[in-house]
């Protein structure tokens, strides 16, 4: 995608939210920058969050990654954070910023093929 300006593996000293290999969380992930939400390096690169851009997260088994992401929407919802679209393949959670356009996001799930969205 054109519009993917960083990739960069999570590792377990730059996970933010301290997931990372622990039990019962992702034991792999990698962060993508998306240039169209106007981050930089300088603010929200450091946090590799899903604000800027997208994360693909490895769980155990395909109902770990599909919990996630339904965990995630509920939150969303019940707490009024925002929006966040999710998408799971397997064992893959694809997180993508709400904040894209649902045409933009699109073009993240066509990218990761057979994916369904989250519950």
């Amino acid at each position: 995608m054109s519009d993917v300006v960083a990739v960069i593996e999570l590792t377990e000293d730059n996970d933010t939210n301290n997931l990372i290999g622990r039990p019962g969380q992702y034991d792999a992930a990698t962060f993508m920058a998306d240039k169209r939400l106007g981050c930089s390096k300088s603010d929200q690169y450091d946090q590799l969050g899903v604000d800027c851009g997208a994360k693909i997260e490895r769980w155990a088994t395909p109902a770990a990654a599909t919990a996630r992401a339904a965990d995630i929407q509920k939150k969303l919802k019940d707490y009024g954070l925002g929006a966040e679209y999710d998408y799971v393949r397997g064992n893959l959670l694809l997180r993508v910023a709400g904040d894209l356009k649902p045409s933009q996001a699109k073009e993240y799930r066509d990218a990761f093929p057979e994916s369904q969205p989250a519950p």
